[in-house]
């Protein structure tokens, strides 16, 4: 009979330091993968700082709020396929998950001016999504590091290692998304010149799951005390995130057909709650097991760096193109820490984090194109666009690039609806202590957004 057991495998004490520590990439991930929202402008490429007349320049350029003229109310549902091929020690495993959201729901609404205009316009929209999903399986012949401390009959504590010739499954699943309750205004200061301003409440929530077990399938590791049958892990990790969003948008219509327009959001501090479970359990051929469990909580800030965004907009009654970029500092994220939470090592720690974010994260700079066509007499419109997005990583190639198209009809002169598409490709190849060998992915993302747009 096993008196008793003690894990001191190095990989369990890192990954416990793990699901409660904090690292520079958890700073960036909060708002890496930023999308906005609107049917119109996702179609476009998110080129749509110099036009962003519709609900959804509440987002993209509060400004262009100003040349909306009928009080509206729009909706937006999105759903998205999510497609991973997992390569892993030789063995490909394919799998699909589909997530369904509402995307947006607002209002915009024009009030009277003696001259120019001033509107305003309001509501909640989603513009950042966490889901992701990885799950492979094979069998690892490359060591992990796993070994156990076992006491046997006789008193006697012996090292037992459990790292090899096993068959190995992980899953990592990530649900949750980056919500704003937003308002906004524009007001006309002159003919040709319109500014705007959004303040958005933020509320971000993310599940994390991880899951990983291996099994001595092979039946080696038969000897007693260290005949071991099965190994598994269980975290969940659960971030919430709230800050305050401020944007700053202008507009000038250069002429009747050309368009500039710019946008200045400022950095936001956010407020992370974190909530954290580690779970493990080890099973022997006997039956007998050996389970453990540790949860905890964690609070921290962070500050997202400035955001700047210009865009040019070429616009007749039959075609319009527009292009726009985005400038972003990714170095200047920063953790945090108040003089009296330093009197804690985990706080400590995260501070060191800055040091990373400054060395290894770098500035970049987006690039929108997009395109809309008018089929004269079918009250329809076409449209694509083109979305290049560069890794805030420094020396990393891992670029984002989203084609997307889209159409509009017309239903009456009250209503219309908007389908838009966007398509992403991948590779990404990751790993962690518990499968040293890595496992190379190959992603898909299918995106079809829906918007309705009712005008009073």
């Amino acid at each position: 009979m096993k008196m008793f057991i003690t894990k001191l495998t190095i990989g369990i004490l890192f990954t416990i330091g793990m699901v409660s520590g904090q690292s520079a990439y958890d700073a960036i991930h909060i708002t890496e993968n930023e999308e906005g929202f609107g049917t119109r402008a996702l179609a476009m490429g998110g080129a749509y700082t110099a036009l962003a007349n519709d609900y959804s320049g509440i987002y993209w350029n509060p400004a262009g709020l100003g040349s909306i003229d009928k009080t509206g109310i729009y909706a937006e549902l999105s759903h998205m396929q999510f497609s991973n091929d997992a390569l892993y020690m030789g063995n490909l495993t394919s799998n699909n998950q589909g997530f369904t959201k509402l995307k947006s729901l607002g209002f915009v609404m024009p009030l009277p001016t003696n001259q120019g205009s001033f509107v305003i316009a309001g509501g909640y929209n989603r513009v950042l999504d966490y889901d992701d999903h990885l799950y492979f399986e094979g069998f690892g012949d490359i060591s992990n590091d796993i070994g156990f401390e076992i006491e046997d009959d006789n008193g006697d504590i012996y090292f037992y290692p459990f790292d090899q010739g096993v068959y190995r499954q992980e899953e990592v699943r990530s649900e949750g998304g980056l919500r704003q309750w937003s308002l906004g205004g524009a007001i006309a200061l002159s003919p040709n010149f319109t500014i705007g301003l959004t303040t958005s409440l933020v509320h971000g929530k993310e599940e994390y799951n991880f899951g990983f077990s291996q099994f001595d399938d092979d039946d080696l590791y038969y000897e007693y005390p260290g005949d071991f049958d099965e190994y598994t892990v269980n975290q969940y990790l659960q971030s919430d995130y709230y800050a305050l969003n401020l944007k700053l948008g202008g507009m000038v219509d250069l002429n009747n057909m050309l368009r500039v327009g710019g946008v200045i959001t400022l950095p936001s501090k956010y407020y992370v709650e974190e909530t954290h479970s580690f779970s493990d359990d080890l099973v022997f051929d006997d039956g007998t097991s050996d389970p453990t469990e540790d949860t905890g909580n964690f609070d921290y800030h962070v500050k997202t760096p400035f955001i700047f965004d210009a865009g040019l907009a070429f616009t007749n009654k039959l075609i319009t193109v527009s292009a726009a970029a985005r400038y972003r500092d990714w170095s200047q994220t920063r953790f945090e820490v108040s003089e009296w939470e330093l009197d804690d090592q985990d706080y400590r720690d995260i501070v060191n984090e800055n040091n990373i974010l400054a060395r290894d994260y770098d500035q970049v700079l987006e690039y929108r194109l997009g395109g809309e066509v008018t089929l004269p007499g079918l009250n329809t419109k076409l449209r694509a666009g083109y979305t290049l997005i560069p890794p805030p990583l420094r020396d990393s190639t891992d670029e984002r690039i989203t084609y997307s198209v889209g159409v509009s009809f017309k239903v009456d002169k009250n209503v219309s609806l908007d389908f838009s598409y966007l398509k992403r490709d991948w590779t990404r190849d990751s790993w962690d202590i518990y499968t040293p060998a890595g496992v190379n992915e190959n992603i898909e993302t299918h995106k079809v957004l829906v918007g309705l747009t009712y005008n009073l």
